[in-house]
């Protein structure tokens, strides 16, 4: 009796054990499965953010960078520009796309031709819900990721050196050569010809597929140089700059236009008779002169010639001088806070800006004051006075080029000294110009200037007032890309 007891109390607990293990089991499995639905769910919510993320970017290149660099600069949006949405096949859509100006760039002012945009879209992607348990079982989830990107318009000044054509008129190649060194972005839409071991230590780029060698020459290069990249167009007017200039006209030809630059006096502009005794460049009575016109130091301005003009002094406030006709350079143009003698000032504290453009041809002067009959060789090297020139400046040559008076050339009237050495050229800014000019020949034996070319690193950032804006062959701006990421949390 007590046995069989003994037996029946054995197979409960069997049986309470046999429900305990069935239930655990149960349980083992409900979590499994909701494991593996969480997991399914988390993996397929991952794989739709990655989806969304590479939505957006779509959005930015195909509505937003397109839209901006399907426009011509005249035409760039003033105010936010609402993009429509697209859609990609399989994998979702991008929406509020839109293009929004900076208008903090450049200290704020509207008048500067540093457009910088932002771009901003929105990347969507779906993927059913299968978790179990959830209120939202068998909907779509939408996911969403916001992306930017910060894009400037390129300027001319963007660059430290840029030409259309590297030869001259005869088809003679200019070379770049061991002497020559370059700190800033060169580019040619010519091919580049290279002698013995120029450096080079911004990026250099030409459209054609090679550089043209003198021998076995040796450059430098501190990126990889880039070829059959797209042409950059050189128009034959600066309309921005026309366009929002004080004009001063030359009198259908009869005058030359002098403008003079007094650091904080201001500036003066007057005027001659061409074919008269040019006035003296300073100690005259200013009331004497003709045509006279005074400014005050511009925070921001332009003062177009219509036809010549020749520039000199000390550049104080920020402003573009330009000209229809040849630009003459008859003294050093230097800021107000840099070194007359070689143009150095810390660009990173500097408040001074100026831009030359000239539609012809922008030409220092033979004269005293620029190295006339040997300067250089004449006088000490500290005499600046006598010889060498500083320009602090961004210089743009539409359609001729940077170079210099009297190259002792066999065909010209005027023949200088043998040698006619007259110092360096100091420049501290950027040069573009349309066909690339000489500033140093071999005529009697050696004729001209040395080059010391820095370029001024505040141009990558903003333009000197009204400069011009680089285009591609369609007259489209280009643009370079500033920044590029993801809108956080709250953004």
């Amino acid at each position: 009796m007590k046995r069989k007891r003994n037996l029946f109390s054995e197979e409960g607990n069997i049986l309470i054990m046999s429900v305990v293990i069935v239930a655990l089991l149960v349980a083992t499995g409900m979590g499994y499965m909701r494991w593996s639905a969480d997991e399914r769910w988390d993996t397929a919510y991952e794989q739709a953010t990655v989806q969304a993320y590479f939505l957006a970017q779509a959005g930015l290149i195909e509505k937003g960078l397109l839209y901006l660099r399907t426009r011509k600069p005249s035409e760039l949006p003033a105010a936010t520009v609402y993009l429509t949405p697209g859609y990609i096949r399989d994998a979702g859509l991008y929406h509020k796309v839109k293009v929004v100006r900076v208008n903090s760039m450049g200290e704020g002012n509207v008048f500067q031709r540093s457009d910088t945009y932002d771009i901003f879209a929105t990347g969507r992607a779906e993927f059913w819900n299968h978790q179990l348990g959830n209120r939202n079982y068998g909907q779509p989830v939408k996911v969403e990721r916001t992306a930017k990107l910060r894009a400037r318009l390129r300027s001319f000044s963007n660059y430290m050196y840029l030409t259309n054509l590297e030869t001259t008129e005869y088809d003679e190649i200019i070379w770049f050569w061991t002497y020559d060194t370059l700190y800033g972005r060169t580019h040619s839409n010519d091919y580049i010809g290279l002698k013995y071991s120029p450096h080079f230590y911004g990026p250099i780029s030409t459209c054609q597929d090679r550089f043209v060698y003198f021998g076995q020459d040796n450059p430098y290069f501190a990126y990889p140089p880039q070829f059959n990249v797209p042409p950059v167009l050189f128009p034959r007017t600066a309309e921005t700059l026309r366009a929002n200039a004080h004009w001063i006209d030359d009198g259908g030809g009869r005058y030359m236009t002098r403008v003079w630059m007094r650091g904080a006096a201001g500036i003066v502009t007057y005027q001659y008779e061409l074919g008269a005794e040019p006035p003296p460049l300073y100690g005259m009575a200013i009331d004497e002169l003709q045509n006279v016109q005074r400014f005050q130091p511009p925070g921001w301005g332009a003062i177009f010639v219509d036809g010549q003009a020749e520039v000199y002094g000390e550049v104080y406030g920020n402003l573009t001088v330009g000209t229809s006709g040849d630009m003459w350079l008859v003294d050093n143009i230097y800021y107000a806070d840099a070194r007359e003698a070689d143009g150095y000032f810390d660009w990173r504290a500097a408040v001074h800006m100026l831009g030359l453009v000239s539609e012809s041809n922008i030409i220092i002067k033979d004269n005293w004051y620029n190295g006339r009959e040997n300067g250089f060789r004449t006088h000490h090297e500290a005499a600046i006075e006598w010889h060498s020139i500083t320009i602090t400046a961004g210089m743009v040559a539409l359609n001729q080029s940077f170079t210099f008076q009297h190259q002792n050339d066999d065909w010209e009237a005027y023949q200088g000294p043998t040698p006619d050495e007259r110092g360096i050229i100091h420049l501290r800014g950027a040069v573009t110009q349309w066909r690339r000019g000489y500033v140093h020949r071999s005529n009697h034996i050696g004729t001209g200037y040395g080059k010391d070319y820095h370029y001024d690193f505040r141009f990558d950032e903003r333009p000197p007032p009204f400069y011009l804006e680089a285009m591609d062959e369609e007259g489209h701006g280009l643009f370079d890309i500033i920044s590029w990421g993801e809108l956080g949390p709250g953004e």
